[in-house]
């Protein structure tokens, strides 16, 4: 006999708020080709204006990996070669890491030994980051400076042999910092699953805000260890929509926009979330 299975949307959340660079940004795209002095790390830009931007799966991914590690999540599956990542193996594991699983999404049907028929996800993934442009005002600026490339500065960076002191230089490209990504968006829908409640899943919304905390004082893109990456959120909007009796309804302000994400009350925020989802 079939288990009963449903999922109802009662409306979405959404965070919205402008990135600033506090040190140079790399997110690598590919290079165009092969070329004699060519750079050995270019960043990803859009293909029809030339200007670089946050892939939303990378600021997603990013916030995904932090929330593993801040949770001790078990690294079950392999990605590809000497990349796991968390993949609950039962439902008591997956309700376990929910913050996890709950939020970020997980595969469809996946269980312990490769095992796809395990087990079913109660509830579709509910978290969606857009891409984040380069603001308009950033864009100008860069323009104005005169940069490396258009938009974008050159690090020179260098290994040192330890024995010899032969350098092996390399040059990265980077988003200046100072430059501001935004508006970035982040939209949380309220999938209610099987023995879930709309205001438990609002709840989790508050997994978004921590990861993000997370993120501020870690990095984003690569090579954080050696200075890229640090960033700020700023301007911070967060509104909600409900669903009811299948029909849409107007976007609702959350009363308090912090300019900061420290600013952000988490309590008075899951307050309102509670009300607005019960």
């Amino acid at each position: 006999m079939m288990t009963e299975r449903f999922v109802t949307l009662h409306g979405r959340i959404f965070l919205r708020a402008d990135i600033e660079l506090l040190t140079g940004l790399h997110i690598g795209g590919a290079a165009a080709g092969l070329e004699i002095g060519g750079l050995d790390k270019p960043v990803i830009r859009n293909p029809r204006t030339n200007e670089p931007y946050i892939p939303g799966s990378s600021l997603k991914g990013k916030l995904r990996s932090l929330m593993e590690k801040a949770h001790g999540a078990p690294q079950t599956f392999r990605v590809n070669e000497g990349v796991f990542v968390h993949a609950p193996e039962s439902i008591a594991q997956y309700r376990q890491y929910q913050m996890i699983g709950g939020v970020f999404g997980v595969l469809p049907r996946w269980g312990p030994n490769g095992n796809r028929n395990a087990f079913t996800v109660p509830a579709p993934t509910r978290l969606a980051v857009r891409d984040v442009p380069l603001r308009a005002e950033s864009r100008e600026e860069l323009k104005r400076l005169r940069t490396d490339l258009p938009f974008t500065e050159i690090k020179w960076e260098a290994a040192i042999d330890r024995v010899t002191s032969a350098a092996a230089p390399r040059q990265i490209e980077r988003v200046p910092a100072g430059a501001v990504f935004g508006p970035a968006e982040l939209v949380y829908s309220v999938y209610v699953g099987k023995e879930e409640t709309p205001t438990g899943v609002a709840a989790l919304f508050d997994t978004v805000i921590e990861a993000l905390l997370h993120l501020e004082d870690d990095y984003l893109g690569g090579m954080g260890s050696r200075g890229n990456g640090q960033v700020r959120l700023k301007n911070l909007h967060i509104s909600a929509r409900r669903v009811r009796n299948g029909q849409y309804g107007d976007e609702m302000q959350f009363d308090s926009q912090p300019a900061s994400l420290k600013e952000l009350d988490r309590v008075a925020l899951k307050t309102w979330l509670e009300k607005t989802f019960a």
